[in-house]
């Protein structure tokens, strides 16, 4: 039995690309999968996964010590496909390479656009931003020597690559039929906990519940929605929004509550915090429609796929989203949503409104989506693609 080991020191140990399409695919084939990520617990069995978990840093600038963690598990270990999901984990191949006693092949998993992720990110001085980019990018490619296989979420990835002289393959992030097959039935019904966050007893007093499932980042549209929210209310309208994620720093967080209580939206908005995996299809049962108002920027309007519009078409769910290339593809392919300027709250507000008025057309909508999502874009699919390379990195 093969042994592939997955590392991550950023993403979540439950996170649905690398644990439970890929890590638990790969062990349900007959290989035998470790994932080393960030967790509160030492060590878990999950879907025949084995996961070791390490100690979040606290802040990024001590990421180097659980670098230094993963080598030495790594080193241990000793599989025969490491797969790695970070491109600052490039940083301990040559250590891997020097110390470890046997040809380990090296798979290189880009999850995003890396040079336009670090203009988007906060936490670096906006003149530095271009300059770190250039930095990363240098690293990224001497680095990458030491790499045996790339997989790219889509093919737009592939040509900042060109010239790396490794294997490749496309693994798009099309969601687990099996996972959300339990919204075929009609009366599935999620846990108390979910009603109880929903106030499903009183669903009559809300015009439409909407969910927005991912980061609670200012650029993704969070503030968008809260005054999108203050339009409809001002209408007469009573929706009930459903933020669920993990804010990016504590000073966008008290902007938001701020916002909400300043303009009396509180019985509008729930904020659910981290939302497991296995738990997104409670989530989706409960809601009307789901929103994705990502502003336009040169990260978010080149090629991409957004997993969480698929999940949403798959449980039957209309969407509105932002008129985007990437996810109008799949709206204008399907028919099943409402496309609108991204930086017009009034705009999402007419969306909205219109799906209230219109529930029939509306449930055609999501029941188009899903068919879509069934017939061509599903994970099952995509798995056959990564076993396959598999074999290929191996030989």
């Amino acid at each position: 039995m093969k042994r592939i080991v997955h590392i991550t020191c950023v993403h979540n140990a439950f996170d649905g690309r690398i644990m439970y399409r890929e890590c638990a695919w790969l062990a349900k084939s007959g290989y035998e999968v470790i994932l080393i990520a960030p967790a509160r617990f030492q060590e878990k069995i999950k879907e025949n996964v084995r996961i070791i978990g390490l100690k979040k840093p606290l802040s990024r600038f001590k990421r180097p010590f659980a670098w230094l963690e993963i080598l030495k598990k790594v080193l241990e270990l000793k599989p025969d496909i490491l797969h790695f999901h970070d491109p600052e984990l490039l940083v301990i191949l040559p250590f891997v390479r020097l110390f470890s006693g046997k040809k380990i092949k090296l798979l290189y998993d880009v999850h995003e656009y890396l040079v336009d992720s670090i203009r988007d990110k906060f936490w670096i001085p906006e003149k530095m931003r271009p300059i770190a980019a250039r930095l990363v990018q240098q690293a990224e490619y001497f680095l990458g020597s030491f790499v045996d296989g790339q997989i790219f979420v889509v093919n737009g990835q592939t040509k900042f690559y060109s010239k790396w002289r490794t294997k490749k393959m496309i693994l798009h992030n099309y969601p687990d039929l099996e996972k959300f097959d339990c919204l075929r039935q009609k009366k599935y019904q999620p846990g108390k906990r979910i009603q109880d966050i929903f106030k499903l007893n009183n669903k009559k007093e809300n015009s439409i519940i909407l969910i927005y499932i991912g980061s609670l980042y200012e650029r993704r549209g969070i503030m968008t929605m809260l005054k999108t929210l203050k339009i409809l209310v001002s209408k007469g309208f009573k929706p009930l929004l459903v933020l669920g994620g993990i804010f990016e720093d504590k000073s966008f967080k008290n902007k938001v509550k701020k916002y909400i209580r300043k303009n009396t939206i509180d019985k509008n908005v729930r904020i659910t915090g981290w939302i497991d995996y296995k738990r997104i299809k409670d989530y989706l049962a409960c809601a009307d429609a789901v929103w994705l108002p990502h502003p336009a920027s040169e990260q978010y309007t080149k090629d991409s796929v957004s997993t969480k519009q698929l999940e949403a078409m798959l449980a039957s769910l209309p969407v509105i989203c932002s008129d985007l290339l990437p996810l109008t593809r799949f709206i204008d392919e399907a028919e099943c949503g409402l496309a609108v300027d991204p930086a017009d709250p009034l705009e999402h507000a007419k969306a909205v409104i219109w799906l209230c008025e219109n529930p029939e057309e509306a449930k055609q909508m999501g029941n188009r989506g899903r068919m879509l999502v069934m017939e061509k874009y599903s994970w099952q699919k995509e798995f056959k693609n990564l076993k396959d390379f598999y074999v290929q990195l191996l030989k």
